[in-house]
């Protein structure tokens, strides 16, 4: 997961930088979809104490139990308490598994 979160930060530079020019110059590059590049960068939109938690999750030797499937739900809410309510509840319930 924190692969993918730091993909999506490393796009996002990319496309500061003026590096790329848009999502679609992104997709053509990485040999991927323009809708793949869309929902991978829309982990950016998690707040920042969700992304600082991903980020410093140990690489996980088998299934992680935090997904980006499980991730996508929560980053299209706009409001951070939201978020993070929503995301602790998750992973509240990932340690009980």
């Amino acid at each position: 997961m924190a692969e993918l979160l730091r993909k999506a930060m490393n796009w996002r530079a990319q496309l500061d930088a003026g590096e790329a020019s848009n999502q679609a110059d992104i997709a053509r590059r990485e040999g991927i979809t323009r809708a793949r590049v869309t929902q991978v960068m829309s982990l950016l939109r998690l707040a920042p104490d969700i992304q600082r938690h991903i980020l410093s999750l140990p690489d996980a030797v088998r299934r992680p139990a935090i997904t980006e499937r499980v991730l996508r739900p929560i980053a299209r809410l706009d409001h951070i308490q939201e978020q993070v309510d929503k995301f602790r509840k998750t992973i509240s319930c990932a340690d009980k598994i």
